[in-house]
């Protein structure tokens, strides 16, 4: 049996989640960046945020993380403000954003030191590890929010 490291583990179900497949559903570009500019921006009853909206704070908690392995150390987002919750108003800018975004976060997961996994993140009090394994569960928990809301809108088209 092959041995993965902590951070090609993480690597590969990253991969899985954005554009491979997973065991869960399908990747997260099939099932959201490919939607229209319209269903993405739709507020749909019972649900609190638009998929755009929704995409938008994972991009950002995405870039969040970008930049504290790529030694941003003094960048912040606090949580529920403007930073953590963006107004979107170009979904095609937002999906083009959060693929750049995706495959910049892989590479610098990839050149992340193995040894500073355990490091404290600079103005949090957790570790890189926690931090990568983080985003990964922040990814797919919106992503079934973001499903909950494609079922409804696909049940109204009905």
């Amino acid at each position: 049996m092959e041995t993965y490291s902590e951070s090609t583990r993480i690597v590969r179900q990253l991969s899985d989640f954005y554009e491979e497949d997973n065991w869960v559903t399908e990747n997260f570009k099939q099932k959201v960046l490919s939607i229209s500019s319209g269903d993405a921006l739709r507020n749909v009853n019972g649900h609190t945020h638009a998929i755009a909206a929704l995409v938008a704070h994972m991009y950002t908690w995405r870039y969040f993380v970008l930049q504290k392995l790529t030694g941003n150390d003094s960048y912040d987002i606090k949580d529920n403000s403007e930073d953590d919750w963006p107004i979107v108003e170009d979904w095609h800018k937002l999906t083009q954003e959060f693929d750049d975004c995706h495959q910049a976060l892989i590479k610098a997961i990839r050149s992340f030191p193995a040894d500073r996994l355990d490091d404290i993140v600079p103005l949090r009090r957790y570790t890189f590890s926690y931090l990568i394994n983080g985003i990964l569960e922040h990814d797919f928990y919106h992503s079934g929010q973001i499903g909950s809301i494609l079922a409804e809108i696909n049940r109204q088209s009905s």
